[in-house]
């Protein structure tokens, strides 16, 4: 049999309080008739326990909601968030309107919770909320004053409704987008955001940023997302809060770029130069294949100093790096008129380099061959060929006409005697007349 739950008298209170609010709510707003208009008005949050800015609320494993009208009774999972991130055992509704939503284990003591309710439930009649809401308690005694803030723009345009999330700055082997989302802060329709109540206590976090489309508060693979791995946020008493600035997100499929200096070039005659290629999943290697005319045209690299390449990726970027020995910008294959040999520009490869949509990446400096390519002399291009009207001659000329070509039979069966005269032929009458 399982043993009855002491009850604390802040539970009782707040109990009291909650039904209080449910039945003022209730009595100001009768449910219209059945026939009577439609409801388009979005429900939103009445009440909570623990209630919003609220300290020592000591043991919680249990938190309530009260709604302005009836709900949907969906599970708490699907609309819930908890920070830090606790496990949901169940939900129970009462009167449709209020929520009571059980943790598998209650909320660790003196420290401060932030509940997230997504944006998007939906009252029984299928209304949704236009926004989500974020609140504040704490099972201790006071509430931080900690607070960064800052600015999303997407590629040139305020980043309204992007979603700004805090990670541990732990170690390099878990990969940020793996880490456990500490605080989420949304932006607003100018792309401003905050996140307010923070320990300023020195401990450091990593953000990433992202364009929720379907607010549902997870980055899905098209859509915009940063991360700034570099960059540690970091409070202490005496700087409580911090401005990150504007940060610029990209959309998944931006170009970037590449950053890079020679170390060596081989001594040939002509500018170094680039192909990016990106690298597709169904890729299998690189083959040396001279570009056809018309082609993507290469870009430039320094012999010296340092080289910024554009039009990289993003994803998985291959770079082909070559000589233009004969100046038209395409790696090619060139002849030797000595001995007519062929082989193809000095070139070297460097693979799967990793491009972020709109960031700058490094490139490593190519290694080049010791020897050349071999390469087969090139076909005749179909534009230095002969014309058809010149290869293919004209009937006339090709299929004699057939009086010279089929001899009357008086000059086939019998050959002209040159050495004696030729005798007269009789020459038949004409018929007479009748």
């Amino acid at each position: 049999m399982r043993r009855p739950r002491h009850i604390h008298w802040r539970h009782l209170l707040s109990g009291i309080w909650l039904l209080s609010l449910v039945l003022l709510h209730a009595c100001a707003n009768p449910m219209p008739p059945p026939g009577g208009p439609q409801d388009e008005v979005a429900p939103w949050l009445v009440a909570t326990w623990p209630d919003s800015a609220s300290t020592g609320s000591g043991v919680v494993d249990e938190l309530v909601f009260v709604f302005s009208e009836k709900m949907d009774r969906t599970e708490a999972y699907r609309w819930l968030n908890i920070f830090p991130d606790r496990n949901i055992h169940s939900t129970s509704w009462k009167g449709a309107q209020q929520a009571n939503v059980r943790l598998t284990e209650p909320l660790p003591a003196d420290t401060v919770v932030v509940i997230e309710i997504k944006p998007g439930m939906k009252d029984s009649h299928s209304v949704p909320q236009s926004a989500g809401r974020t609140y504040v308690f704490s099972t201790g005694d006071s509430l931080p004053d900690g607070e960064i803030y800052g600015s999303l723009v997407l590629e040139d345009v305020p980043l309204a409704g992007g979603v700004v999330e805090i990670v541990s700055d732990g170690p390099d082997t878990v990969r940020i987008m793996q880490r456990p989302v500490l605080r989420r802060a949304v932006a607003d329709s100018t792309g401003q955001w905050k996140m307010p109540w923070l320990p300023a206590d020195g401990h450091g976090w990593l953000m990433r940023a992202y364009e929720d489309k379907n607010n549902d508060r997870r980055v899905g693979e098209n859509e915009s997302q940063r991360v700034w791995e570099a960059d540690t946020l970091r409070l202490t008493p005496d700087q409580p809060t911090f401005d990150t600035a504007v940060r610029i997100v990209y959309k998944p499929d931006t170009p970037g770029f590449l950053d890079g200096t020679l170390e060596s070039r081989p001594d040939s005659l002509g500018d170094v130069m680039v192909v990016l290629y990106t690298i597709s999943e169904s890729d299998t290697g690189y083959v040396p294949t001279p570009q056809p005319p018309r082609s993507m045209l290469a870009q430039v690299v320094a012999d010296t100093g340092m080289t910024q390449l554009t039009g990289a990726g993003p994803g998985m970027v291959r770079g082909i790096f070559f000589v233009d020995l004969d100046g038209d910008s395409l790696f090619s294959a060139v002849g030797d008129t000595a001995d007519t040999l062929w082989s193809l520009e000095p070139w070297a490869l460097v693979d799967s380099m990793s491009v972020e949509p709109g960031l700058i990446s490094s490139f490593p400096a190519p290694v080049w061959p010791d020897t050349l390519t071999p390469w087969p002399a090139p076909a005749m291009p179909d534009s230095l060929a002969i014309p058809d009207s010149l290869s293919t001659y004209p009937d006339s000329l090709t299929v004699y006409p057939d009086s010279l070509v089929v001899y009357p039979d008086s000059l086939v069966t019998a050959p002209v005697d040159t050495t004696s005269p030729i005798p007269d032929q009789p020459v038949e009458p004409a018929p007479e007349e009748q």
